[in-house]
C-alpha cells in the first residue's frame, strides 16, 4: 500500500473519532432498547404545547434530543440533551 493511501485511512480514522456516534445522557451510554447497537444520529425535535401554539409562539416551547439507532432505526427521545462520548 502506498504511503498516499495509508496517509488518508489513518486521517479517516482519524476523523471518525473525532465525528463519534455515541452518546451519553446524564452520564448515562446510551444503547438502543430495541437491538442494543450504540451508535446513533442525532437530531432535535421541539416539544410544542398547546397554549403556546394558539399564541403562534411555538419557537418558545422546549426542545427534545432524538437519537436514532445506525441499525434498526428505533427512535428515541430525551428531554435532556444528548452529548457525544469523545
Amino acid at each position: 500500500m502506498s504511503f498516499i493511501k495509508k496517509l488518508g485511512k489513518g486521517l479517516k480514522g482519524a476523523m471518525e473519532a473525532v465525528n463519534s456516534d455515541e452518546f451519553t445522557v446524564n452520564k448515562v451510554k446510551i444503547k438502543c432498547v430495541h437491538c442494543q447497537h450504540q451508535h446513533f444520529e442525532l437530531g432535535e425535535a421541539q416539544l410544542n404545547t398547546p397554549g403556546l401554539t394558539f399564541l403562534n409562539l411555538d419557537w418558545a416551547n422546549k426542545s427534545a434530543s432524538v437519537l436514532v439507532c445506525k441499525k434498526c432505526s428505533f427512535i428515541m427521545w430525551f428531554a435532556d440533551s444528548a452529548k457525544k462520548d469523545v
